[in-house]
């Protein structure tokens, strides 16, 4: 019996030195902080949280524009979204527009400069001025004669009155510059020496990666 009693106290003695004991933690202890990392939960890759995301200060050209179709000289359908990761100067022209005509030599020069840097001149033809399609081959014609080195396409009616809703005036020529990641950088309405030569120097700050934070810029020619 008193053998008995002793092996008891003894085990009780046991469970409570065993008790006090630090646990085994399959995690690991931060020094610093004294926190528990739980080892067994794995991290997401590149989940960042809302504060580390980077916002831009340019706006997303809008998708009813970047998608829509544009028919090729060869009636193929391609859309502006088909350039991802390219510049794009989108350029809004009639056969019929004096204005256009004049700034054809730069946009050349410009597609010239930048076309093997991602950069790319889509020449948009509106139509005739009164709400009808120009003839493909009409347009064909007359890149040729003006030794256009850009795409040219057509658009319908619809897309145009979308376009024109960014600059908010419905003239041409105008030109909107959408940078690789598919923002508006820069909008020209009109033509003229002195919108020629704010387009040639937007282009070339896009091309050489500028993102200083500032509106795109809505101009008018004198």
């Amino acid at each position: 019996m008193k053998e008995l009693l002793t092996n008891l106290a003894f085990f009780v003695l046991f469970c409570i030195a065993f008790s006090s004991m630090p646990g085994c933690n399959r995690g690991t202890t931060d020094e610093n902080t004294g926190a528990t990392a739980d080892n067994s939960v794995a991290q997401a890759p590149g989940n960042a949280t809302s504060s580390d995301k980077k916002t831009s200060p340019y706006p997303p050209l809008k998708p009813v524009i970047a998608n829509a179709d544009m028919e090729g000289l060869d009636g193929t359908i391609t859309h502006i979204a088909d350039r991802k990761g390219k510049v794009v100067l989108l350029n809004m022209w009639g056969t019929w527009c004096g204005p256009c005509r004049a700034e054809m030599p730069e946009l050349v020069a410009l597609q010239q400069t930048y076309g093997d840097q991602g950069f790319e001149i889509i020449g948009m033809n509106i139509g005739d001025g009164d709400g009808q399609p120009e003839d493909l081959g009409k347009i064909k014609k007359f890149g040729e004669n003006m030794k256009l080195n850009y795409t040219l396409v057509r658009i319908p009616n619809s897309i145009t009155g979308e376009v024109y809703r960014i600059s908010k005036k419905q003239v041409v020529p105008q030109s909107f510059l959408i940078n690789r990641e598919g923002e508006l950088r820069g909008v020209f309405t009109g033509g003229g020496p002195q919108i020629t030569n704010l387009v040639k120097q937007t282009v070339a700050k896009v091309m050489n990666g500028d993102q200083t934070p500032e509106a795109p810029a809505a101009t008018t020619a004198p």
